[in-house]
């Protein structure tokens, strides 16, 4: 029961977390979004229609909502 309550309260905080973050997120919020380290980043940022924000003299923005639809719309699940 103790373990059930603290994967709960794990999963709070990692919400909490994520709803913290700002709509428009650099790459360092954008891999406390996914939950990897900014080295893996790299690996969603170049993934074939991965949403970014092209921002005049600025380095590119990932838009939190869509980057979360294109999560969602990549979802693989297992054949069930």
């Amino acid at each position: 029961m103790v373990t059930q309550l603290l994967a709960k309260l794990d999963e709070i905080i990692k919400f909490f977390h994520k709803s913290q973050l700002p709509e428009i997120m650099d790459k360092t919020e954008l891999a406390q979004f996914l939950g990897v380290g900014i080295n893996n980043v790299n690996k969603y940022i170049y993934s074939d229609g991965f949403p970014y924000i092209e921002q005049p003299n600025m380095k590119d923005g990932y838009p939190k909502k869509a980057v979360q639809e294109w999560i969602d719309s990549h979802t693989k699940f297992y054949g069930r």
